[in-house]
């Protein structure tokens, strides 16, 4: 239920914004009494014990079996959506880049492995499907979050946060409202609002506007043209993609409006594998270490 106190309105140029003692012990000791030596430290072991779970990788280490599963097949696999969503992921002139392909890549890389990315996947769902029936390492898609995809995948830590935002039409919001104040609308929506299908909006959508007809769309692009139809109210995503549809086309702010939701955001995280225990506390890892972390200012640029 979208509650009012998370909702900040104000008009802007292009739209609104919604805005863990030890005590030592003491110990007595008679002049007389003499010190023992320190105890030797053991040395570690050649190889663990023989009820250890760690494998033994061909250049002699040992390691958990799910990390010697990647480094013994000599790749990562990592599934990503098979559409482009720059400065996510694209492919241009036949390569692959963007800020979810450099994380992929650097975690191959602290790994000792090329990344092999599999793009089969045609819907964000997919993306974490394929993760949890083995048949990828890693799923990694500006993928949010959600409680569907917590039955069945680990997340990682989060990477990325976006703040959610509509993208509405000005005639089909001023019919919706019937003179209401914008605020007590958006409360209460009860208009359609078109998402995209087999996302994390599908489940943002339900969670947060109930009472409101959430209408799935097989694309952003189609998600956006029913906004600029009339055939819905509003289209739903993050701040991002909303913001950049006016961006890129300021004539549009005649017809349409964005309002941003400064409480309720989107969690990015990578899927991984509800087995792989250690490659999830690896992955996390390398996501609080890496030097350069992406923000919606950062990536804004790379829209630009």
């Amino acid at each position: 239920m979208l509650v009012s106190s998370l909702i900040l309105l104000c008009a802007c140029v292009h739209g609104w914004t919604f805005a863990d003692p030890v005590t030592p012990q003491k110990v007595a000791l008679t002049r007389s009494a003499a010190v023992a030596p320190a105890p030797a430290v053991a040395p570690m072991p050649a190889e663990p014990a023989s009820q250890s779970p760690l494998v033994k990788v061909a250049d002699g280490r040992w390691l958990a079996p799910d990390i010697a599963r990647i480094v013994n097949r000599g790749e990562l696999v990592v599934a990503m959506l098979k559409i482009d969503n720059p400065p996510f992921f694209a492919e241009k002139n036949g390569e692959l880049s963007g800020t979810d392909v450099d994380l992929a890549r650097l975690i191959g890389k602290e790994l000792g492995v090329p990344v092999r990315f599999d793009r089969s996947p045609e819907t964000y769902d997919s993306v974490a499907e394929i993760v949890a029936n083995g048949q990828a390492d890693l799923g990694i898609s500006r993928l949010a979050k959600t409680l569907k995809r917590g039955q069945f995948v680990h997340f990682s830590s989060t990477y990325m946060r976006l703040g959610h935002a509509l993208l509405i039409n000005r005639v089909r919001f001023a019919e919706l409202s019937g003179g209401r104040p914008p605020p007590q609308v958006l409360r209460n929506f009860t208009g359609r609002i078109s998402v995209i299908a087999s996302s994390s909006w599908e489940e943002f959508g339900r969670r947060n506007f109930p009472d409101a007809k959430i209408i799935p769309y097989p694309s952003w692009t189609a998600a956006v043209a029913a906004v600029k139809k009339g055939e819905v109210v509003a289209a739903y995503r993050d701040e991002l993609e909303v913001m950049a549809i006016l961006r890129r086309d300021p004539s549009l702010a005649l017809t349409l409006r964005t309002v941003t939701f400064n409480d309720l955001e989107s969690s990015l995280s990578m899927m991984i594998g509800v087995r792989d225990a250690t490659l999830l506390s690896f992955v996390n890892e390398v996501i609080a270490q890496r030097p350069e972390k992406p923000t919606v200012a950062s990536v804004l640029k790379l829209m630009n």
